[in-house]
Order: structure tokens, then sequence, then C-alpha cells
């Protein structure tokens, strides 16, 4: 009679009793693990469509794109925004905008090592704003001296109200030059330096060298002194004309004629902005799609087959896109879903759409309520961080998961008594067959 194994009997049983268990709960967290990362996923697709559809409503940005172009280039350049009419402007550029510059009357002799007076003050004004600076304070090593280095660290701190200072090196001389920060007539530097005791560092800042003077940006609308005359601080005229920024970079000379600008509809950044929308749509409903299916012949089960709250998005968003706003319908400018759910533009219909109703179609996708925005609004409770739908989906789908777990311990368990007790049984049994064999081995 042969002896028994009990490890291995008592493994094998053990085993065969919770082996269904095992398998049945290891499906089951595949199934549910299978769900929370297609969840991911679609979560990261609608996150990348929204993002796509707020970068085309936000602050000077929409689905229409104009375009500013001059007649000559060098003296200036302009951007037009959504509200940009279309037109043709004369534009003459007298006088670009210049910070003041200015250097301080300091001995010839002076470098970054010079002591300054440790007493009195130091007053910058600049456009109504002023900075006082206690020259007691300036030392930053402790040692009871300041130097011009000193001083200049302190000249540019954040309390700064509109100055620069810079050591400027030039035929082995060193300047102490001071400057505005913005341009414009309004911000010319202004420095007194009192109660120091020092008379050629008070007579120093009295008398600053002007080395450019601080002016304002100067053009016409129209040709020089016959038309509407414009001054900046800056040399960004910002809404001159509605919708267009202009940036003026060189003065032209008297006489010379006006430069043309032209203002239009960019019909090609309009569709590439038309074809971004559709992309991002399009990307979103192959991602939906994917976990989505129902599976066949040639078609693999999405994990989220058949999955309430999928359906839910797929079919609110199809709602919104074949809604109306402001009396228009994507479909009216050549935009529709064709039967596999997809975005189509009909390249005819848009143009047409653009060409001659451009502020209509700008209406229906941008602003408050309309296309874009209701998109936004129709997505915020899906893909709230803390509370969104998909959150709390995926959030249930872990506690499945969790549940699964704490089963699979109990199971774990359970095989550990279960093989306990068959290996007890087993080696009980096998000392009796070894007590056997002995036995009949002596009756040989």
């Amino acid at each position: 009679m042969s002896s028994l194994d009990p490890i291995t009997m008592a493994t094998q049983l053990a085993t065969f009793d919770v082996q269904p268990f095992q398998m049945r709960y290891q499906m089951q967290a595949d199934k549910y693990q299978a769900q929370i990362a297609a969840l991911g996923k679609v979560d990261s697709a609608l996150r990348d469509f929204r993002n796509a559809v707020n970068d085309m409503n936000s602050t000077g940005s929409s689905i229409i794109k104009n375009t500013a172009t001059t007649t000559q280039d060098g003296f200036f350049s302009a951007s037009a925004d959504a509200n940009a009419l279309s037109g043709s402007y004369q534009i003459f550029v007298e006088q670009i905008a210049s910070a003041h510059q200015a250097s301080a009357g300091m001995p010839a002799d002076m470098d970054a090592n010079t002591e300054i007076p440790t007493t009195g003050e130091l007053t910058f004004t600049v456009n109504g704003e002023q900075m006082v600076i206690d020259l007691s304070t300036v030392d930053t090593d402790g040692d009871g001296k300041a130097t011009m280095g000193d001083l200049v660290k302190a000249i540019n701190n954040s309390t700064n109200p509109g100055v620069n200072a810079t050591p400027v090196r030039s035929n082995g001389q060193t300047h102490l030059m001071l400057s505005s920060t913005e341009t414009g007539a309004a911000n010319r530097v202004e420095v007194s330096a009192t109660g120091t005791g020092a008379t050629w560092f008070e007579d120093g800042f009295a008398n600053l060298n002007t080395i450019t003077e601080p002016k304002d940006a100067v053009i016409w609308l129209g040709a020089q002194n016959s038309g509407l005359k414009l001054t900046n601080a800056s040399n960004t005229f910002e809404g001159v004309i509605d919708g267009v920024d202009i940036t003026v970079t060189k003065a032209q000379t008297t006489g010379d004629a006006a430069i043309g600008l032209n203002v239009g509809v960019d019909a090609e950044s309009t569709k590439e902005q038309a074809n971004k929308f559709i992309e991002a749509y399009n990307t979103l409903i192959t991602t939906l799609d994917e976990h989505t299916a129902l599976g066949g012949e040639d078609q693999k089960r999405g994990a989220l087959a058949n999955d309430p709250t999928l359906r839910s998005i797929e079919s609110q968003l199809s709602g919104t896109l074949r809604s109306d706003f402001n009396g228009m319908r994507l479909a009216d400018v050549g935009i529709s879903i064709n039967r596999e759910g997809k975005m189509e533009l009909y390249n005819d219909k848009f143009t047409e759409a653009q060409k001659n109703n451009s502020a209509a179609l700008e209406q229906m996708f941008n602003g408050k309520g309309n296309l874009l925005d209701s998109i936004d609004s129709m997505m915020e409770p899906y893909l709230k961080f803390s509370s969104g739908l998909l959150s709390s989906r995926k959030e249930s789908l872990q506690s499945n998961i969790d549940r699964i777990d704490d089963k699979q311990a109990q199971l774990e368990r359970k095989y550990d008594m279960a093989y306990d007790r068959y290996l007890k049984q087993f080696t009980q049994m096998n000392n009796i067959m070894t007590q056997m064999n002995q036995t009949m081995s002596m009756f040989g």
C-alpha cells in the first residue's frame, strides 16, 4: 500500500474549496478595474474637449478670426480681435513713446565701491508716486558703511515706483544711470537728496543729465496735422479702432504719406478655429465609442457598454449641439453630424456663413449662454474634481473592489483553515498506512 503526500493532498483539496469563489471575485474585480480605467480615459477626453471649448470662448478669443494688415512695414503693426469691423484706415506715426533716461552727476572716479553718506534721505518721484530711501538702512553687510553698489540695490527694490538704477561703464568711467520703467511723458524721474551732509552727493542727484526725454507716442488717424491726433504713454494704442490694437515701432518723417491699415475677416484662421472645435469633438466621440461599444463579431465589447452615465453625457451633448443659439444652428453654417456620430465641416456653406453673416456666426458660438458656454455648463456636473458624477462613479467602483478585497481576505483565511484541517487528516491517514505497511511486512 503506497503512502500519501499530505501536503499535496491538503493543498489540492483546500484550493478546490475556495477556487470557484476566487475566480468569481477576480472576474468581478477585473471588470470593475476595467471600468475605472475606461472612466479615467473618458474623463481625460472630456476635459480635453472642454479645454478646447473654453480656449475658443475665453476673453479675447472667438470662433471668428480677423486680420489687420498694413500697406507698409516697419512703422507699426496691428492686431484685430473678433469685435473688429472690416474697414480701411490711414495711420501716420508722428512719434514713438520713450522712457526717461538720465545719469546722476557723480564724481569721475566713482565705482560700485565708492562710499556714500549713511545719513539723510534720497527721494524718487515718478508719475506722482514716491519712494523715500533712508540712507542709514542702505548698508547691507553691517560694517557701518554704505557703497554705491548698496544704493543701486536699494533703489531697485520691490516698492519702487517705476525707476531703475544701473551702473554703466564708458571709457573707464562708471556712470549711475536712472531710467523710468514705463514710457510716457508723465514718467519722468525726479530725485532729490537731503540731510546727507555731503554736497557732492546731493548735487549729483540735483543735476541729472537727461539722455532720453520721456515722450508719449503720437499717431494720427488720417494724414499728419489734418486727421485725428492721438497720444498714448505706451507704444500700444488699444481699441482706438474697435477691436484693433496698434503698436508703433518707428516714427515717420514729416511730409510722409499716411500708411494704410486694412481690417477684415481672416477666412482661413476662422476655418481653422472651426476645425479645431470639430477635431476636439470627434476625438471625444472616438473615446466614448471605444468604451461604450456593444461588441460583435469584429468589435470588442467596451468596459462601459450600456453605462447610464455615458449615455447621459452623449445624449446631453448631442442635444446641446443640435440646439438653436441666437436663431442659428450648427447645420445652418455647414457643420453637421454624420451617421457615425462624427462632426463634419462643409466648406462652401461655412464660407458663405462666414462671409455674409460673420457677426451671427460669432454670436452663435461665443458669449454667455451660447454654444460653447452651454457645452461648458453641460459638462460641469460630470467633471467636478471632488463631487463630479464621473468621480463619484469611480469612487463607487473602487468601493466595490475594496469589498471584493475583503472577501478575498476571508477566502485566504478559509483556505488556511481548510489546508490545516486536510493536512492533519492526511497526515494521520498517512501514519496509519505506514503502520499497516510495517505490519504486513512482518508476515512477509
